[in-house]
């Protein structure tokens, strides 16, 4: 009995540190270069700094920055277990300037903030909020209340189609078991409260 509770703690233990690793590590995904990254590769301690944003895609008109801070799987509204990515993603607009493009970030730089839950169960899509930002943001944003009946299909090639896809491909179709609660409730289907 005793030699059972030992290997179950050392299991236990085992799957606690590699938790630790895991999270240490940023999840095991790569990164990739962002667009403030690029535009300062000239200055060497600004290119070693770690920006906020991430560059996820882009069309003729915006430039598209995911928030790595704020954005993530949380949990969905009005459930107990299902989880949904809420995505707040920036759009830079490009600057034609006699037929050449111009892209010079400046903090003065109007730009656009909009907040999204995505539920990649489903491919579907939940619009919350636009804010159109100059310098920057103030903390007074009305965002629209979730409502279960809010979820939008994807249009193929529209805006919400492109960042649907990068925000997925970012972090996965499923909420990845991070804690050692998720993995004790995934390995012994035993709920802990």
């Amino acid at each position: 009995m005793k030699k059972n509770i030992s290997l179950i703690l050392l299991f236990l233990m085992i799957i606690f540190c590699c938790n630790i690793v895991y999270a240490n590590d940023g999840g095991g995904g790569g990164t990739t270069n962002s667009v403030e990254n690029q535009a300062d590769e000239g200055n060497s301690e600004s290119s070693k700094k770690e920006t906020r944003f991430e560059k996820i895609g882009e069309d003729i008109s915006f430039i598209y920055l995911l928030d790595k801070k704020d954005s993530g799987w949380v949990r969905r509204p009005f459930t107990a277990n299902q989880y949904v990515i809420s995505a707040w993603v920036k759009m830079l607009p490009y600057e034609y300037v006699s037929n050449e493009v111009l892209y010079n970030p400046t903090e003065e730089r109007t730009y656009y903030l909009v907040h999204y839950l995505i539920d990649p169960s489903s491919r579907k899509i939940q619009f919350l909020c636009e804010v159109e930002v100059t310098g920057r943001p103030e903390n007074n944003i009305k965002q629209r209340k979730y409502n279960p009946n809010d979820w939008e299909d994807l249009i193929p090639e529209s805006v919400e189609d492109t960042i649907y896809h990068a925000v997925v491909n970012k972090y996965g179709k499923s909420k990845g078991s991070n804690s050692l609660t998720d993995i004790i409730e995934d390995v012994f289907h035993i709920a802990i409260t």
